[in-house]
């Protein structure tokens, strides 16, 4: 008797992975059908602009195009927000394809050292947010008080590409082979300031990208620490 095969799925990833691959691609349909308005509020939401983040915090940015943030949540949201707002499908696609592929090894090492299934994920859905809102705030640093907007969960890919080269290369933040991948990281995308306009016809927040690595890398480094390890 003929036994029946189930086709593999289109995802090879943990269903957590796989919605948090494509939540970005959900809310990007989302404000592409709900009209200019709610393009707008996308934007407002999810778009990091140095000026009205600056001039919310009572930095004199001049006149600019767009009024600072009216209070602290304000603020605060587009820090993190960011993730879910991109500029364009082929954006979108690169960093979602880059999710699964890195966070499917994060994801099974926070598993397997976690108390729980639940604290593992937990932790997982953290090292993202935290990464992505570490790339946020060194791109306001770097744009102090002006510059272009950020936008793209490029933030979180770094952190969780932060932590498998730790996995591969650590897990000492100042091992040799460790430092050297993250020098490597850093000129490559030091790079994408000149190279980016042309390649991809956009500036890239390449800033933002170094301040998810740094930040995904310390908080995996303590996740690990703080948990009891096995096999890693």
């Amino acid at each position: 008797m003929p036994q029946s095969r189930r086709s593999p799925p289109i995802i090879n990833a943990p269903p957590l992975v796989t919605a948090l691959a494509l939540s970005p691609a959900v809310a990007h349909v989302i404000r592409l059908v709900g009209g200019q308005g709610l393009d707008g509020l996308f934007v407002d939401i999810g778009a990091v602009f140095p000026e009205r983040f600056w001039g919310w915090a009572g930095v004199n940015v001049g006149s600019q195009a767009y009024p600072p943030y009216g209070n602290v949540l304000s603020a605060l949201i587009p820090l993190v927000g960011t993730a879910f707002v991109h500029g364009s499908w082929s954006h979108l696609l690169m960093n979602a394809v880059m999710l699964v592929a890195l966070g499917k090894p994060v994801y099974l090492v926070l598993q397997r050292v976690s108390r729980s299934a639940m604290g593992g994920s937990v932790a997982f859905l953290i090292l993202f947010l935290v990464s992505v809102a570490g790339g946020s705030i060194v791109h306001l640093l770097a744009h102090y008080p002006v510059g272009p907007p950020a936008i793209g969960a490029s933030g979180g890919v770094s952190g969780y590409l932060a932590a498998v080269l730790l996995l591969q290369n650590g897990p000492n933040l100042v091992s040799r082979k460790f430092l050297t991948v993250s020098a490597v990281f850093v000129v490559a995308n030091a790079m994408l300031a000149f190279l980016g306009p042309s390649m991809f016809g956009a500036e890239i927040a390449w800033q933002a990208h170094i301040g998810g690595y740094i930040t995904g890398s310390i908080l995996f480094r303590y996740l690990l620490t703080r948990r009891p390890r096995a096999g890693i």
